[in-house]
């Protein structure tokens, strides 16, 4: 049974009805809507697609929206285009609407009061850059302010490229209008989880929060790791965050690349400390969106996130827009399925930093140890919101994590959870001898538990209040 979750995003390649059922089949676990584009009407459309795939399925499937956040993109130009040779000068300007000859316009307010001299500035994912020589105000000349630059890196830079300013400096809100409309859309419709772009300090995750409580829809929430800002608060982030997003494409643009697998590591450490569920991303298995077998170096990359204890790993232009999106989730299936079954699979855990807090922590890591000293086949949690499943997965169990919840989105949201697996009972009970016996007949006859085995029971007393797990019991199957 897999442990480490999937991620898919759904785009035009994957979201027909047939190509859901195969990625479902392959396992994945959370289907990513990257609000950068589409209309709302196409995101609906997926949305529900999705949902109904799952019904489908009998699979529990997360959706995760992922906000497009403050990007930043070069304005209009006269011939589409403007080559910026190596070893030039050229002449950077805030604008966006209209073409200005000879110079290259950016439509961000604040350009020339916001970046510093020495300041790189990238554009088309790093492939031109720029270095910041001088600042030249507007009342010098034609009266329009210019950040006079040095081409170091040379390229075709067209219209709206995306543009990537030292993030440090800027004056812009993690929440742009733009994404509070899609907020707005994406918690209407009930998303699991909701991705916040370019984080840069605690407070923007704390914002994003402060909306969705006064919406009246409290949504977990991803804070992507992408930024210099974000490494510098990385801890409190962290902590102020529900889970964390390696976001490893725009982490190596605006930091250098070499450094991007020291931080995923750092990334992961820390999140792991705060027991939040990390989702490693980024080019995972790139080649496939064209290729049917990924690069080595590609395969090594998703096992070695699952050795270093990701919880979760992300697929994106691969199912996205690939030629074959459920090759790719297959193939990534079967790389965490071989990585969790090798002799390297230790997922670094100290249990001891569980349990210091509260009893539902202290019982959790206890469960983790029974189940390994008696040998038990599952850990099995009755869990209403979803927590008592999630500090047992914080303890890197070696056995599977079977929760039952009677709560629909309870038993989504788990689908991102290291090591959990989402179930719920057809048949209904209060009496807690009566709920263990339909849980033990649906293990059985499901193929998970055999008579005679052990199983490790965590659950509160009295069933179905939240916040009460306080029972942790050894139960043998009959």
């Amino acid at each position: 049974m897999r442990r480490a979750k999937m991620v898919c995003t759904i785009g035009p390649a994957s979201e027909s009805p047939e190509m859901l059922d195969a990625l479902c089949a392959a396992g994945m676990d959370v289907a990513r809507l990257n609000f950068s584009h589409g209309t709302h009407e196409e995101h609906l459309a997926r949305l529900n697609a999705v949902r109904a795939a799952g019904e489908r399925n009998r699979r529990p499937i997360a959706i995760l929206q992922d906000l497009c956040g403050p990007k930043i993109r070069a304005g209009k130009m006269a011939a589409g285009f403007f080559m910026a040779n190596a070893g030039e000068t050229v002449d950077l300007v805030e604008g966006g609407t209209e073409p200005i000859p000879g110079v290259i316009p950016i439509g961000y307010e604040g350009l020339a009061e916001d970046v510093k001299v020495g300041d790189g500035i990238l554009v088309d994912d790093g492939r031109v850059v720029f270095r910041v020589q001088r600042i030249v105000p507007a009342l010098e000349g034609d009266g329009i302010a210019r950040v006079r630059t040095l081409v170091e890196q040379g390229g075709r830079v067209q219209s709206k490229a995306g543009v990537f300013l030292p993030s440090r400096h800027l004056r812009i809100d993690a929440l742009t209008e733009k994404d509070k409309v899609d907020l707005e859309f994406g918690l209407s419709h009930g998303v699991d989880y909701v991705g916040l772009s370019f984080v840069r300090a605690t407070r923007d995750v704390e914002m994003l929060r402060d909306i969705c409580e006064a919406f009246g829809r409290p949504t977990p929430i991803v804070a992507k790791i992408e930024t210099p800002g974000a490494i510098e608060d990385l801890d409190g982030i962290i902590r102020a965050a529900d889970a964390v997003m390696v976001a490893r494409g725009d982490l190596a643009v605006e930091m250098a690349p070499e450094q991007v697998p020291v931080l995923q590591k750092r990334i992961l450490a820390v999140a792991r400390r705060h027991r939040r569920p990390v989702i490693v991303a980024t080019e995972m298995l790139q080649s496939m969106t064209k290729s049917t077998r990924p690069t080595r170096a590609e395969a090594s990359d998703v096992a070695n996130a699952i050795f270093d204890g990701t919880d979760a790993v992300m697929l994106s232009g691969e199912t996205a827009s690939g030629d074959h999106p459920a090759i790719v989730a297959g193939m990534m299936a079967r790389i965490i399925q071989m990585a969790e079954g090798s002799p390297f699979f230790a997922p670094p855990i100290d249990r001891l930093e569980i349990g210091k807090t509260s009893i539902a922590e202290s019982i959790a890591r206890n469960a983790c140890d029974i189940a390994e000293e008696v040998k038990a086949k599952l850990i099995v949690c009755f869990t209403h919101s979803g927590d008592t499943a999630r500090l047992v997965s914080k303890g890197r169990p070696t056995v599977p994590i079977i929760a039952f919840s009677p709560v629909e989105q309870t038993r989504r949201r788990l689908a991102l959870v290291w090591g959990v697996q989402p179930r719920v009972l057809n048949e209904r009970a209060t009496v807690e001898e009566e709920v263990i016996n339909l849980a033990t007949a649906y293990l059985i006859a499901q193929g998970l538990a055999v008579p005679g085995e052990r199983v490790v029971l965590v659950y509160g007393a009295p069933l179905n209040v939240k916040g009460t797990t306080n029972v942790v019991r050894v139960h043998e199957v009959r």
